[in-house]
């Protein structure tokens, strides 16, 4: 049987300034989070942190992003301080002891911990679905945020495993994004 989870990485002030398409990213992940909670999948945020500077928890710019839908009290904030929200987490502990075997993933960096979470996912034979409209980046010297977003969409999709599926899919396509949101 399937279970679920929605994964959203680092749309904390500072990782997301100055991203492509950054409102209509927030947006989308917020039309994905009231979704999944309509649909009762787990919706897990995840927050990366320094022990010092602007990124150290509870600094202005560590705060999750004033747009984005906030964590419910029941709701799981995991806390790590690399790119791959696996790595020195107790992200695995959750999703086993929850029977999560599928991530859903957006969120920010594409190119760093969008990316990585990812990879990291499918190294734990969790089938993973990038929702392709709900992950941004910046811009870099040496291409633009587009450019990068869509470089990795192009790595992801070749990925193949007989224990686990990388797949893409844009918001719209996921299943349970089709129920009218109630307020």
């Amino acid at each position: 049987m399937t279970k679920e989870a929605l994964l959203v990485i680092d749309v904390q002030k500072a990782v997301m300034e100055n991203s492509y398409q950054e409102l209509q990213t927030i947006h989308r992940i917020n039309q994905l989070i009231k979704r999944a909670r309509m649909s009762d999948i787990d919706v897990i945020y995840v927050q990366h942190e320094y022990p010092i500077g602007p990124m150290k928890r509870g600094e202005p710019n560590w705060q999750l992003h004033k747009q984005l839908e906030k964590p419910l009290e029941s709701e799981t904030i995991i806390y790590k301080t690399l790119p791959n929200a696996f790595s020195d987490t107790k992200l695995n502990d959750v999703l086993t002891t929850r029977n999560i075997n599928h991530l859903y993933i957006c969120g920010a960096q594409t190119d760093f911990c969008v990316d990585s979470s990812c990879r990291g996912a499918f190294d734990h034979h969790l089938d993973v679905t990038l929702v392709t409209d709900a992950h941004t980046t910046t811009d870099k010297d040496h291409m633009t945020a587009e450019a990068i977003i869509k470089h990795v969409h192009h790595t992801l999709e070749n990925f193949w495993s007989p224990k686990a599926t990388l797949s893409l899919l844009k918001s719209s396509e996921i299943h349970w994004m089709h129920k009218p949101i109630t307020h």
